[in-house]
């Protein structure tokens, strides 16, 4: 631990410290089949932590596009450690010093509105405050707003919506139940000249392409409804799709059979036949 530590304190490279530190929480969080004491190791991925918010802001400006790419999955890498190391000291199995959590949403809030960052970047550090609660959904629609102003370069606000939306987060059922942000992607992706749109066309396939056919075909009916038309999207045999007003009690309802089968409680199998984490 004494080496490894030594070894993050003089590495510049923060793509690296960022690739290790997911390692160092996984081992925190899991152990070993020795039951080796991990204090020393919480020490070490304190200290890894902290290098690493310094760092990152500086480093994640100026970026190509391949380089931008790569900044956005260290990201994420941290985001999931930091999780874990929180979840730790939370349970005081490995006392951590200060709070990582709010020092690292100190510096999303930093990468999310400072200009110079990659806007894939901006665009991820902006949904992982959302996601956590950190950001109320008026602030991201505020912010998305700027980055998809009139005055952002095309490719990198297609960039900025590769980075909210795209990446396997669930983007694009957070554009299904938030008109307001689909109506800002809808109203840019509008006002994008002929040839700017040829430019950022790839990237954009790529953001929507991953997105399950189900939630690609409800954006297609949303889009094509138009503003103040959205929420009476009806697709034929199944309801109304996208937005509502009001839960639907009916459809809601209709997915208990199948879940009761997907917990054993259909009747074709006793609680004690089942497995110790189903009946739990």
């Amino acid at each position: 631990m004494r080496v490894v530590a030594e070894r993050a304190a003089l590495d510049t490279d923060v793509g690296r410290l960022a690739r290790a530190l997911p390692a160092l929480a996984r081992s925190l969080r899991y152990g070993d089949v020795r039951g080796t004491g991990t204090g020393a190791l919480a020490d070490v991925a304190t200290g890894l932590a902290e290098r690493i918010f310094v760092g990152l802001p500086p480093a994640c400006a100026a970026l190509d596009a391949d380089a931008a790419e790569e900044m956005r999955g260290h990201v994420d890498a941290v985001h999931g450690a930091v999780r874990l190391l929180e979840e730790e000291a939370g349970a005081e199995r490995a006392p951590l010093p200060g709070r990582l959590r709010d020092r690292w949403r100190d510096v999303l809030r930093l990468l999310s509105e400072r200009r110079g960052v990659a806007g894939v970047v901006r665009g991820r550090a902006v949904r992982l405050l959302l996601d956590d609660g950190e950001l109320a959904a008026d602030e991201a629609a505020r912010l998305m707003g700027l980055a998809l102003s009139p005055g952002t370069p095309p490719a990198d606000a297609a960039a900025w919506i590769e980075g909210f939306v795209g990446g396997g987060a669930g983007g694009g059922l957070l554009l299904v139940h938030d008109e307001r942000l689909l109506g800002l992607v809808d109203g840019w992706l509008s006002g994008v000249s002929a040839q700017a749109f040829t430019d950022v066309l790839p990237l954009l396939r790529r953001t929507f392409s991953a997105y399950e056919t189900g939630v690609r075909r409800t954006l297609g009916e949303l889009v094509r409804a138009g503003p103040g038309k959205r929420r009476t999207v009806v697709r034929a045999g199944a309801g109304t799709a996208g937005f509502a007003d009001e839960i639907d009690a009916g459809r809601a309802d209709a997915v208990l059979p199948v879940v009761r089968l997907l917990l054993g409680r259909d009747g074709t199998q006793r609680d004690d036949d089942q497995p110790a984490g189903v009946r739990t």
